[in-house]
């Protein structure tokens, strides 16, 4: 892997000054938080005594601290108290009362029965924001089910129109997209609240099924919806046999008329020929002309020259630490909290005059306690006798 290091962009951030309190875990609550902390913004983890889920979602070398807790909580302060105590909700209560904006992802229901829902935060500071994240949505008659990215992928369709669109097995998809196209939209959803706010405005409850941010995200959806469905030709992958696969984006009848006008490939189809069989010898033909050029990157400047975009298909950690990378300063180096360290990818947000950075490594459990309950006011010994009841913990 690289060892570059790019500067930190340590400009102030677009949102320094806002607070925001994070009670949620996993990964779609948690990902807004810490695009939120990207941008600036003071962002408190509260986690619960048992920790988050996420410390342990990781192959069996990478639990306690895993890639993916860091990945999602980096820049962060954390505080670790049981909610479910009388003083644990007043905390929590008395913290989500000075910050600006609050993430739950709890099902619909339990922070209200917590004590630390709507009403509850709203009663204390008519201009918090709440932002509640769940599978599908407090009023459907699916409210209750558990909201796992997985489980979305299967309910909204898209795992069936993968399989239609490559003609094989329906197998899930190889990342949590439905927790992160649910981030992104709390994020939009919690800035375009908090500039209500700004505006003389109060502050708002906003909720986001995750069921509902795939659907208004994929976009394929507008093909679904024609009467008959009818699904649309997408970008080609192609076997450059020596030179490995590239991906081309077009449809494969403009793809094969653009190439054979730049670079003369005779037409290999027999008069006659059916269109699937027209379809596969021009495929076929093409990919002879690209195991033919010198070089990977004659194939890339072949295409280009014929009017098309055009890239080598690359492993993920290719991409990650290959030259493009290096050039886009995309790893950010973070103290692993285990005596080495470990990259993670910035924020893609690049401001001309506010700064946008990984404002340091992911906290351990109660590690910020002390600071966390004394910048609201809590004295050393209300501090002690929290932990004395067991109602604040932290990792030794």
């Amino acid at each position: 892997m690289s060892t570059s290091r790019a500067p930190l962009d340590l400009r102030p951030g677009a949102l320094e000054g806002v607070r925001v309190l994070d009670l949620s875990r996993v990964l779609a609550g948690p990902y807004a938080g810490r695009l939120l902390s990207d941008l600036g913004a003071e962002v408190i983890k509260l986690e619960p005594p048992g920790g988050d889920d996420s410390r342990h979602v990781a192959p069996k070398s990478d639990r306690g601290m895993s890639g993916l807790y860091t990945w999602v909580n980096a820049g962060k302060r954390n505080l670790s108290i049981d909610v479910r105590s009388d003083a644990g909700r007043e905390v929590a209560l008395d913290l989500a009362s000075r910050s600006d904006i609050v993430i739950e992802n709890f099902r619909p229901g339990v922070a209200d029965r917590l004590g630390i829902g709507w009403e509850a935060i709203h009663a204390r500071n008519e201009h918090t924001i709440l932002i509640s994240v769940n599978g599908f949505g407090s009023d459907s008659s699916w409210s209750e089910r558990r909201g796992f990215a997985h489980v979305v992928h299967a309910a909204t369709g898209i795992l069936h129109d993968q399989a239609d669109r490559t003609g094989q097995p329906v197998v899930q998809l190889a990342q949590a997209y439905g927790d992160i196209a649910t981030a992104l939209h709390a994020t939009i959803a919690a800035l375009s609240a908090l500039r209500v706010v700004q505006k003389g405005g109060t502050g708002q409850h906003v909720e986001l099924a995750m069921f509902d941010s795939v659907l208004a995200t994929y976009t394929e959806t507008n093909f679904a919806l024609l009467d008959p469905p009818e699904a649309r030709e997408t970008g080609l992958v192609f076997d450059a046999g020596r030179h490995g696969l590239f991906a081309i984006a077009g449809a494969p009848a403009h793809v094969w008329r653009l190439f054979h006008e730049r670079h003369g490939i005779a037409d290999p189809t027999p008069p006659g020929s059916d269109l699937e069989t027209k379809a596969r010898l021009r495929w076929e033909a093409i990919e002879v002309w690209m195991d033919g050029r010198d070089l990977p990157d004659d194939v890339i400047a072949g295409a280009e020259a014929a009017g098309l975009a055009c890239a080598r298909v690359a492993t993920l950690r290719d991409a990650l630490t290959g030259p493009l990378a290096e050039e886009r300063g995309l790893l950010t180096w973070l103290d692993d909290r285990r005596g080495g360290e470990r990259a993670v990818v910035r924020a893609p947000y690049r401001f001309s005059d506010s700064g946008t950075a990984v404002r340091g490594p992911a906290p351990r459990r109660g590690e910020h306690n002390d600071e966390v309950l004394g910048g609201i006011g809590y004295d050393a010994a209300q501090i002690e006798a929290l932990r004395a009841e067991g109602i604040l913990s932290e990792d030794v």
